[in-house]
């Protein structure tokens, strides 16, 4: 650069150049700032659990669902024809019900496979909703139900039974009518089931892949998918055979496209998630990922648990089972055959064994196996409320980055000055034991109160 009379710089007025570089200077300080604020702030959720700070979060989760509440409310009064079709499709409705005639029956009839079928999507819903946290309610309610029917169907010699309402699993059939029963029979008894909970697990999948586009769509920073951009730039080496995996389903996203997520979705994994948020990141079309993911999950992954879980309770694998079990553990094979045979008797309509022999040869299982619900329903409450709690707090943290990037932008950066100049304060001496009230923007404001 060329000075001229010490007054000019590249043809400039040196003041003008110096109050240009200390601008620029500065703007990069403020932007470094909100960085380490953003990183922080980061920080500071993931110290947050619903086992070390419940008082917070239970606040904040009550917070979360008054911000949709309102959201919701908002919505419906933006929707003009929802506030005339509502009122009056209830209207209509209630009318239908009280009213007699022909169609009860068949009302009746709808209204009972509704419910039963909405019963098994939902539970498929709580299966996969959340990120690795939804409740596995194949192992607890549908695997169970497919058992059921399938030790009925051996039981009465063919499927002419009811699975639900007050006469299901009683045979309608006499012994004289047993024949040969297939794989393929069973699995129709229990097909539309299975469907439905694999439609809900389907629609579990969805949230991750809108909050990723909403991400995507605003510019904000996705934590997920972070997490992967950071494992990507580790040494090989370095990587755990889980983490290789994880990087493997990612790649696979956005190489293959629909088959690479129908491929997941066919295959039982706890990844999945990532492939909506994979999905939501790139902008995939919502057709094209809950296309092959209804197709890989209701389709494809339920029908396979579903003939997995009818092999393992045939009558040939279940004899097979039981008599290793009688050599090897007699102590569980005693409880469990007790269990089993007054299961079956229980299916039969005219081998009913009495309340009191059923009690007492399931009691130790029936209470083992409720405990274990339990203990998992409560797992599953816990981390849904955690995860909106997180939601809410997320949101305020990111209102307060947009707050500080909206004050560059308008050029209001006293505050920013005031919590950068504390930010520096604190590498150069000792903060005392009782410090003053700081901005509410410094980087060394408390962190969000955690009750013991």
């Amino acid at each position: 650069m060329i000075v001229e009379d010490g007054r000019r710089l590249n043809g400039e007025p040196y003041c003008v150049v110096l109050f240009t570089l200390t601008h620029v200077y500065i703007l990069h300080v403020y932007i470094e700032f909100i960085n380490r604020r953003r990183i922080a702030l980061e920080t500071e959720r993931q110290e947050i659990s619903v086992y070390t700070s419940p008082l917070t979060v239970l606040s904040y989760f009550v917070l979360y669902l008054l911000h949709e509440f309102r959201m919701l409310l908002v919505w419906i009064v933006s929707q003009q024809y929802l506030l005339v079709a509502l009122p009056l499709l209830t209207a209509v409705v209630y009318f239908v019900y009280q009213t007699d005639g022909a169609h009860q029956p068949l009302l009746k009839h709808a209204e009972s496979g509704l419910i039963w079928y909405g019963y098994w999507t939902l539970l498929g819903i709580a299966s996969s909703v959340g990120l690795g946290t939804g409740l596995h309610t194949f192992i607890l309610f549908l695997g169970p139900h497919i058992a059921e029917v399938t030790l009925a169907a051996y039981k009465c010699g063919n499927t002419n039974f009811d699975v639900r309402g007050d006469q299901r699993f009683i045979c309608k059939s006499s012994e004289a009518d047993v024949v040969s029963l297939t794989i393929y029979a069973i699995f129709r008894a229990v097909q539309w089931e299975s469907f439905f909970w694999g439609f809900g697990t389907a629609i579990g999948e969805l949230p991750p892949y809108f909050v990723a586009r909403a991400a995507a769509l605003s510019g904000n920073r996705n934590e997920e998918l972070a997490a992967i951009e950071d494992l990507l730039k580790k040494k090989p080496d370095s990587v755990s055979y889980k983490e290789r995996i994880l990087l493997m389903v990612h790649e696979g996203m956005k190489r293959l496209g629909f088959f690479g997520i129908f491929l997941c979705a066919s295959i039982p994994n706890p990844l999945f998630d990532l492939a909506g948020i994979t999905c939501g990141h790139f902008l995939i079309p919502f057709s094209t990922f809950f296309g092959a993911t209804f197709l890989g999950k209701a389709v494809v992954k339920s029908s396979i648990q579903t003939l997995f879980v009818i092999l393992m309770f045939s009558a040939d694998t279940l004899a097979a089972f039981m008599g290793w079990l009688e050599t090897s553990v007699p102590l569980i094979h005693g409880y469990l055959a007790d269990g089993i045979n007054s299961q079956k008797g229980a299916l039969h309509g005219k081998d009913r064994v009495s309340e009191d022999e059923l009690e007492n040869s399931t009691s130790l299982v029936g209470l083992i196996w409720n405990t274990i619900i339990f203990i998992m329903i409560s797992y599953f409450l816990l981390s849904i409320v955690e995860t909106m709690a997180l939601a809410q707090i997320k949101r305020r943290h990111d209102q307060e980055i947009v707050e500080l990037e909206g004050k560059i932008r308008s050029g209001d950066t006293k505050e920013l000055f005031v919590a950068v100049s504390e930010g520096f304060g604190d590498t150069t001496k000792k903060r005392p034991s009782s410090p003053a009230p700081s901005s509410p923007y410094s980087p060394t404001s408390p962190p969000l109160t955690k009750s013991k």
